[in-house]
């Protein structure tokens, strides 16, 4: 689902698709308040990075949140413009969010499925695509969770691993790899820009 912006802007083929939660800002566990926003270091670095590259810039979160009753659609919307509206003033941009409400595999009853937008499915980077007329198999995706890297691989994405937030080492983790592995949001897109220098997206 998408949160913002109402209607796609259409400017780039490719995309650099960002975890929220412990990449860019801290996760403190369903993140949703104002007071509590916090970038990890170094990610407003990054994000100014990622803004003078030709992508767009798409979060992609897992906010299972709502299902659970911890959060409303609302509170999460004005968390998502606060992260926007920070990243702009510091130079950087943020071309979408989207999300998923539902709940994570973790939260299922047994017998339950997960939907397809959840990561590690690839549902929500499949519907930016779709509204964005984005070239998977050769934009990006940075996550700090291995469900990040299963959605990204799933779909043909140069995948990253940030070893901020849970590093690749959440409960559950997938035996997945990632294509590269940086300390940080700034050390990913450096990484990116070197692909894009060098062509290099395999």
């Amino acid at each position: 689902m998408r949160d913002w912006p109402p209607k796609p802007n259409i400017r780039y083929k490719q995309a650099v698709f960002l975890d929220r939660d412990g990449t860019i800002n801290v996760d403190t566990h369903f993140p949703h308040r104002l007071e509590l926003l916090k970038f990890i270091p170094k990610a407003i670095h990054g994000m100014r990075i990622l803004a003078t590259l030709p992508l767009q810039i798409i979060s992609v979160s897992n906010q299972s949140g709502i299902a659970l009753g911890i959060f409303t659609l609302e509170q999460m919307s004005r968390f998502n413009a606060e992260i926007r509206s920070r990243v702009e003033c510091t130079g950087g941009r943020i071309d979408a969010f989207y999300f998923c409400p539902h709940l994570e595999t973790k939260y299922l009853s047994p017998g339950d499925s997960l939907c397809e937008c959840s990561k590690p499915s690839p549902g929500m980077l499949l519907e930016a695509a779709r509204e964005f007329e984005l070239d998977l198999s050769k934009s990006f995706l940075i996550g700090d969770k291995t469900s990040d890297i299963a959605a990204g691989e799933s779909v043909g994405c140069v995948t990253i691993l940030v070893k901020t937030g849970k590093g690749g080492r959440e409960e559950g983790a997938l035996p997945v790899q990632p294509k590269y592995s940086a300390n940080n949001l700034f050390e990913a897109a450096l990484i990116v820009r070197s692909c894009l220098e060098n062509e290099s997206y395999t």
